[in-house]
């Protein structure tokens, strides 16, 4: 062990070891911080923006999954979010057309399309989108 010297004079063992563990302890405690949480706040971001922050993983959002076994034509209009994974959540659809029927089933299938974050968005900022969407 080291000799510790204080005001000129060195330290028993003892106390040099006492005085070693309350430095450690202090420097420890310092560097203790609170529990790391995804505390991003959530930006929201016009359809042209989305680019800026996220892709889709296969290419283009299949939103006919929404509408399976259906005349697929009609709009409505689709929130959601896409958090720091690059998952959809918070799926909201708004002012569906009456020829346009959806379930919770098909909701949850559409929601497992992911996004990948661009090298812009290195810190993976999670966005919400508001995307009015016309099939036809």
């Amino acid at each position: 062990m080291k000799k510790i010297v204080f005001s000129g004079k060195k330290l028993s063992p003892w106390l040099s070891g006492i005085m070693m563990m309350i430095s450690l302890t202090i420097t420890g405690c310092t560097s203790i911080s609170a529990p790391t949480t995804n505390s991003q706040q959530v930006l929201h971001v016009s359809v042209s923006e989305l680019s800026q922050y996220w892709i889709v993983k296969d290419g283009v959002l299949d939103w006919s999954v929404l509408f399976q076994d259906q005349e697929i034509t009609g709009d409505f209009t689709a929130n959601f979010v896409i958090n720091s994974l690059g998952e959809i959540q918070l799926l909201d659809l708004t002012q569906i057309s009456d020829s346009l029927k959806t379930d919770e089933l098909k909701l949850v299938n559409f929601s497992r399309q992911s996004f990948i974050a661009t090298k812009g968005n290195y810190s993976n900022q999670p966005v919400s989108v508001t995307a009015r969407v016309i099939l036809n």
